[in-house]
């Protein structure tokens, strides 16, 4: 069963984009569960869970302050020598949430948003990794949309989403270089980067699940596709 990665701009629709793939391969989702999860094992309520995103420093110190406190609900490996306090809570919080995507992907049939999900996975012959993009107008025009997925303190105003899509598109880069070393946005970490705002959402969702069927499908049936295709244009 596939393996679903999705990296995406803000504003580029990847929450619908990536429930639309669950629904249609019958998948697990990991976006904001994610979190969910890792909080539940470092002792913070799931509750508190609601709402995060990678910008969000609050629920993170919740959970560090509960690491601190050596909750007996954590499973990570203990704490390298010589680390210093803030650093070593940062490396369990990530120790945490690989692990999390981790058993996803062990499970399979997932589709996993944001978080490193492409550089945790990994290459695998069941995974495809998809980065959605589009322009700063277009995501603007997205967010105008659905402001359900604004920030409570975001100002719903084309100004205003212009510099929100800027500082979660920074925190989300600045997120992976420290924890992966690696440009989210380099086109060659993916099997496949779309245009959301040229596409749409319905356009982007059937190509990804054409791209994800094809690409994991049995080699037979790919060499079977490909000679019924030279039979009929003989």
């Amino acid at each position: 069963m596939p393996i679903i990665t999705i990296s995406r701009q803000y504003g580029a629709a990847g929450r619908p984009i990536g429930r639309a793939l669950a629904e249609r391969f019958g998948a697990e989702i990991l976006d904001r569960e994610i979190v969910a999860l890792v909080a539940e094992r470092s002792g913070v309520p799931e509750a508190e869970a609601d709402g995060y995103d990678e910008r969000l420093p609050s629920l993170w110190q919740r959970i560090g302050a509960a690491l601190a406190a050596s909750s007996p609900e954590v499973a990570v490996p203990p704490l390298p020598s010589g680390v210093t306090p803030a650093s070593a809570i940062q490396e369990r919080l990530t120790a945490i949430t690989r692990a999390v995507i981790e058993e996803a992907a062990a499970r399979g049939n997932a589709v996993i948003l944001g978080r490193g999900g492409v550089f945790i996975v990994g290459r695998r012959p069941d995974a495809i990794h998809v980065q959605l993009h589009a322009s700063l107008d277009a995501r603007v025009r997205y967010l105008l949309a659905r402001v359900e997925e604004i920030p409570l303190d975001a100002k719903p105003d084309d100004a205003s989403l212009r510099s929100l899509c800027e500082s979660l598109d920074q925190a989300r880069a600045n997120y992976i270089r420290r924890l992966f070393g690696k440009d989210w946005q380099d086109s060659r970490h993916y099997d496949l980067a779309l245009d959301t705002g040229r596409l749409g959402i319905a356009a982007s969702v059937d190509i990804i699940e054409a791209t994800v069927r094809r690409a994991t499908a049995p080699a037979a049936t790919v060499v079977t596709d490909a000679a019924a295709a030279t039979a009929t244009t003989a």
